[in-house]
């Protein structure tokens, strides 16, 4: 018998090894005889796993809730600035998770089912209630497949080798779910746009835009982050000035998986003039673009104000909303007319791969006239397709020439199959 009660303890432990392994923990049962019975199902279950034909019970299986943390702490090993997957993840809670104790941060007519990670996969019409809950919430369809996506990652995660015996989760129930359609967002500002844009801005919203368009490698968390010692060489040290070549140096950034090595963006000169402004209005500041004497986490609510106020449609909502990382689409359209190569493009935006940069480019009809009239230069045909309206003569064969056409006449036969072509 291997059920024993601690000292001073309430409920009864058990203690055995099996296949080499030993397994202790508590039964909850207060009773001896219930405390067996415990210890009885669980190498009941251990024999049948190693026999293969284990029961799931969801049950034992960890809590979204708590799964959760466990993800977005591995996340964080591997994304510097792990926001989006948070923000997503949070939302996802909203459905799979539990109702959160404090009462400020519960969202009012959200369900919060509590469930666990083998709820879905013993009870799959929980996926359908999900997506009916994404439908009456009014997501568009990008905005599900980030979800679907998020989800296929957490159970990725619990399905590996280290997680699996903790959660004991054999299966990804989301792997099997077909993504809805999305159509491709075209939006590239005019530059008179995004001058009256930044026109309506605050200083340090202008600043972080300016940045964004002429810097187009840096994306938003960049640009908030970026500090002084990130330039080489530091523009501090040489007094900003424009005969030396300055670059901004990101040790981390989205594509150092693939390419493993930091990624550096030169300063244009008139970029570098506006850095210069910068530095003047702070010169004991660590970060480029600050508020108040610290750094800025966000200035999502400054840039549409702006927007707004400039006449701009904004939001990912509207179909021709622009956003701060239109400015990014912006400047690859921007290049694109001054028919930079597709190759020399995908650097300078920072793209690893060149089907993303052919994406950022926008580029309207009227921008297509230059290449069409060279087409036109290449190819006069004009004075062809106008000429006077005369019939066209046709050389008839030889051996149709004065020669009978008549069927007494053999040469006349192998003259018939062209015929037409002999009148």
């Amino acid at each position: 018998m291997t059920v024993f009660k601690q000292s001073r303890g309430r409920s009864y432990r058990y203690d055995f090894w099996f296949n080499h392994q030993r397994y202790t923990g508590n039964t909850k049962q207060v009773t001896e005889t219930d405390a067996l019975l415990v210890e009885r199902e669980i190498q009941l279950r251990l024999r049948h796993e190693a026999g293969g034909i284990a029961q799931f019970f969801p049950e034992e299986t960890p809590r979204f809730q708590d799964w959760a943390e466990t993800f977005i702490a591995k996340m964080i090993e591997r994304l510097d600035r792990p926001d989006h997957p948070r923000w997503v993840t949070g939302v996802l809670l909203r459905f799979w998770g539990a109702k959160p104790r404090d009462p400020a941060k519960v969202v009012p007519g959200e369900p919060y089912h509590d469930l666990r990670l083998g709820d879905p996969i013993a009870r799959p019409a929980w996926i359908l209630e999900f997506e009916d809950w994404m439908k009456r919430r009014g997501i568009g369809n990008q905005s599900k497949n980030h979800y679907r996506g998020m989800l296929r990652r957490m159970y990725a995660l619990a399905l590996k080798p280290e997680y699996r015996a903790t959660t004991g989760i054999l299966m990804n129930p989301f792997a099997g779910l077909d993504n809805d359609p999305t159509f491709e967002r075209t939006v590239a500002l005019e530059p008179a746009d995004a001058q009256r844009w930044l026109e309506h801005a605050s200083y340090h919203i202008r600043l972080a835009m300016s940045i964004a368009a002429l810097a187009p490698k840096l994306r938003l968390a960049k640009v908030l982050a970026l500090r002084w010692d990130q330039f080489d060489p530091d523009p501090r040290e040489t007094r900003f000035n424009p005969r030396i070549p300055h670059y901004i140096v990101l040790v981390k950034h989205k594509t150092v998986r693939r390419t493993r090595r930091p990624q550096a963006m030169p300063v244009s000169r008139q970029l570098l003039r506006i850095l210069k402004d910068a530095w003047r209005r702070h010169p004991d500041a660590e970060y480029v673009v600050i508020y108040r004497g610290g750094p800025v986490k966000s200035i999502h609510d400054g840039v549409k104000a702006a927007a707004e106020d400039a006449g701009i449609p904004y939001g990912r909502a509207l179909e021709n909303g622009a956003t701060f990382h239109t400015l990014r689409h912006t400047a690859a359209t921007l290049l694109a007319l001054e028919e930079e190569d597709p190759l020399k493009l995908k650097d300078a935006m920072g793209h690893g791969d060149l089907r993303t940069t052919l994406k950022y480019r926008h580029l309207r009809p009227r921008h297509e006239r230059p290449a069409i009239e060279r087409l036109s230069k290449h190819l006069p045909i004009e004075a062809i397709v106008t000429a006077p309206r005369v019939r066209a003569r046709r050389t008839k064969p030889d051996s149709c020439i004065g020669k009978s056409t008549g069927p007494a006449d053999p040469r006349a036969q192998n003259c018939s199959g062209i015929r037409a072509k002999c009148e």
